[in-house]
């Protein structure tokens, strides 16, 4: 499961970054919004996305809770970049669906409560 939750981060990374590149190139959006501005910050998101999805195949706690921050800011982004930002809103979700599972967080070395089962990664 951790190395689905990498490779969906690195993926929505990629399509958060290029979807900004697109905005700034047209120089419209749907909402009325500073391309460049919205543009610039969808870069970032999807930077962070990236380093995120690198991140989670080392596994540390800190990580955790920043992807799940970044998931966080990278839905708000996915709503602002309607209707581009379909598809990475809804992999963004089952991004959060996963990270939060028991197996993730231990790989993550996020104490699971009163659980002592061992999960395989």
């Amino acid at each position: 499961m951790v190395t689905l939750v990498g490779t969906l981060l690195l993926v929505i990374g990629f399509l958060s970054i290029l979807e900004g590149y697109m905005v700034i190139q047209n120089e419209s959006t749907l909402l009325g919004m500073d391309p460049f501005s919205l543009g610039i910050f969808s870069l970032l998101v999807g930077l962070a996305l990236m380093i995120c999805g690198l991140a989670a195949f080392y596994g540390n706690f800190f990580f955790w809770y920043l992807t799940l921050a970044i998931c966080f800011v990278a839905l708000i982004n996915s709503v602002l970049m309607v209707p581009e930002g379909l598809v990475r809103f809804v992999l963004i979700l089952i991004v959060l669906t996963y990270i939060t599972r028991p197996q993730v967080k231990e790989h993550f070395g996020i104490n699971n409560q009163g659980s002592t089962k061992s999960y395989s990664r």
